[in-house]
């Protein structure tokens, strides 16, 4: 569960997380455009209770996923800031960063819980390499 976490943490990291994946024409706007993304995918496993549920929200996740690698091919093809800008947007964004790994924490048991799940997380998160 932790090494879960822990690629789930790190992709938001390195990807420098965050929502749409409409035009991402900054830096900081594809960061925001990963997070959104990526709180959605969690909002989608608190919803899981069941098989069923699990399914659905598989199905969900893939479509998220789809987002996901449409907003870091918009973002490769964006300058990088420099390591002094990376780590600014990192500070500014560590209270949210913190309350994102709390409610996806609790998240993690249904990815071990329902193999499906865990299988359209992992495609999911391989999006933002």
């Amino acid at each position: 569960m932790w090494r879960i976490l822990g690629i789930v943490c790190s992709g938001l990291i390195v990807a420098a997380c965050g929502g749409d994946s409409g035009s991402i024409d900054s830096y900081e706007a594809g960061v925001e455009a990963h997070t959104k993304v990526m709180t959605e995918m969690v909002k989608v496993l608190e919803d899981v209770t069941d098989e069923a549920s699990a399914n659905k929200a598989a199905a969900e996740i893939e479509e998220l996923g789809g987002r996901l690698a449409s907003i870091s091919a918009q973002m490769a093809e964006i300058p990088r800031p420099d390591a002094a800008e990376v780590q600014k947007l990192a500070k500014q964004r560590r209270a949210e960063g913190m309350a994102f790994q709390e409610r996806a924490a609790a998240q993690m048991e249904k990815l071990a819980q329902y193999p499906v799940l865990l299988e359209a997380w992992t495609r999911a998160m391989d999006t933002m390499r």
